[in-house]
Formats: structure tokens, sequence, C-alpha cells
């Protein structure tokens, strides 16, 4: 029985070893598809993602700036209506920053890759994450999984999407939530 149980796990690591056509394809072509694909600038677009997140922690206004592409847009998850231009994300972040300390981001997976056409056409990396502060207000701390989604344009975030679980951070505080009305306002 053993033998046949090592027999059968070396017949699957051969499939997964010769999983290519014989023979396989350079690696340029073997990433390669006519929708998405792994650009070969998908290092430094993380990169960017990761050096303006960071950025965004410690409200670094210049290191934001310099990640972001004229015409920047983020939006947030928390109304349809709720977009920020550069400007607004960088007052935003300035704001967090003086309501919250020990402010800290875990990268839990991140990927890049390359919409080949259409209206998403271009260079995106998808970033998911934990962020955790403490709240100086009620001196709670607080983490939160998240996902952010950014295109990228010559190496500059062109808009991002924000998702993440409000509801979670105003339990884990003890405070309500705003109303829908308070939200609009």
């Amino acid at each position: 029985m053993r033998t046949i149980h090592h027999l059968v796990l070396a017949a699957f690591g051969n499939t997964l070893l010769f999983s290519c056509s014989q023979p396989c394809p350079p690696a340029a072509e073997h990433f390669t598809h006519p929708l998405l694909s792994i650009s070969p600038e998908t290092d430094a677009n993380i990169a960017v993602v990761e050096g303006y997140l960071n950025a965004c922690l410690i409200a670094d206004t210049g290191a934001m700036r310099a990640a972001m592409a004229p015409g920047y847009h983020e939006l947030l998850q928390t109304v349809p209506e709720d977009t920020t231009d550069a400007e607004s994300t960088i007052a935003d972040w300035i704001a967090i920053d003086s309501t919250r300390t020990d402010q800290q981001l875990t990268t839990d997976a991140v990927e890049g890759i390359h919409h080949a056409s259409g209206k998403w056409e271009g260079d995106w990396v998808h970033f998911w994450g934990t962020y955790s502060a403490v709240h100086k207000r009620t001196g709670k701390s607080f983490k939160v999984p998240f996902f952010f989604d950014s295109q990228l344009k010559d190496g500059k975030l062109l808009r991002s999407y924000v998702h993440y679980d409000m509801l979670s951070v105003y339990n884990q505080l003890g405070i309500a939530p705003p109303t829908t009305a308070e939200l609009k306002k």
C-alpha cells in the first residue's frame, strides 16, 4: 500500500512538472492571455502601491502626491457618490492621522495584471491587506481587512477602489455607526 501511495505522489508531481505543452513557451509568452496577462511592470507597479499605502499611514503628503497620476480619483465604499480626487484623499489621510495612532499595514496578498482592452485596459494592482490602528478618542485598537484595487498609468496611480468592512470598525470601537442621512451630508 505504501509503494502505491508513493507511485501516485510521484505521478502527480510529474504531471505538475510537465503541465505545459512540450516544450514550454518562454516566460513572456507563458503569461500572456488575450484578456489578462502579467505586465512587465508588475513589480514596479506593486512597489508604487505599497509605497503609496505606507505614505498614507504617516500622512506623507509629498509621497502620496508623487504616487498619483494627474486626474487621480479614489472610490470609497461608504456610498457610491463617495469619490474623491487627489487633494481630497490627501486631506482625508491627514484627518485620519490626527484621530489615530499606531497605524499599521499588513500585506496579505498582492498581484499585478494587465487588462488587454476595453473599459479597464491597463495595468492594475490588486492589494489585499489588514489595516490596524488605535483610535485616539476611545483608546481602543481595531483591525480591518481591506482590498485596494488600483489602475496605474505611467507608473502612477490613476484610480483606486477601496473596500473594507466599516461596520466592523464601529463595532470594535463601540461606536454607533452614522446613519445614511449623516453619510450623505
